[in-house]
């Protein structure tokens, strides 16, 4: 095999696709059991897989809206009827939403180079406040708490005998 020359070689690339809902209501869907909300006029990022399974995409407009429709539950009487010269109202909603590919280029590095950081200022720097407020109940995670002697006194524990021990059955011997 010979070495191409770096110019001629192919770039790898990584495909997301953005996706803009232009409906006046949001899209609630799920993808492999994780909620996927598309809200109005706001700009969602996805991989294809999840466009395929909620938009039908890439396929022809026609063919998506349908998909659309069928997972929406756009596909109602008042969806499908067309009134006058205009298209079904499925067909009109699917058409606002907007579906563009975005393509990440993959670049090659050495190992042993450095990855550049960012040189901002430290200072401006502030941690965000923590969203869970901290456990002042004095209680450890993970550790077990022995029962107070009260307690233990009020339940009497059976002692294994042999008229208590468990019974194990056994398929009969032919």
């Amino acid at each position: 095999m010979t070495d191409e020359p770096e110019h001629d070689r192919l770039t790898p690339a990584i495909m997301q696709l953005e996706v803009i809902n232009g409906n006046d209501f949001p899209i609630e869907d799920f993808f492999d059991g994780i909620p996927i909300r598309f809200p109005e006029g706001e700009t969602v990022t996805i991989s294809p897989e999840v466009a395929l399974h909620c938009f039908g995409y890439p396929g022809e407009p026609r063919d998506r809206a349908l998909h659309m429709a069928k997972r929406y539950g756009w596909s109602g009487r008042d969806y499908l009827i067309a009134v006058g010269d205009r298209e079904p109202k499925y067909v009109q909603l699917a058409a606002k939403i907007i579906i563009k590919p975005v393509f990440f280029d993959l670049v090659r590095r050495d190992r042993n180079d450095p990855i550049l950081a960012d040189q901002g200022e430290d200072e401006d720097f502030e941690l965000p406040d923590p969203q869970v407020p901290a456990d002042t109940t004095g209680t450890k995670g993970g550790k077990r708490r022995r029962t107070p002697a009260r307690l233990a006194a009020r339940v009497p524990r059976a002692k294994a005998t042999r008229d208590t021990a468990d019974v194990r059955l056994r398929s009969p011997r032919r």
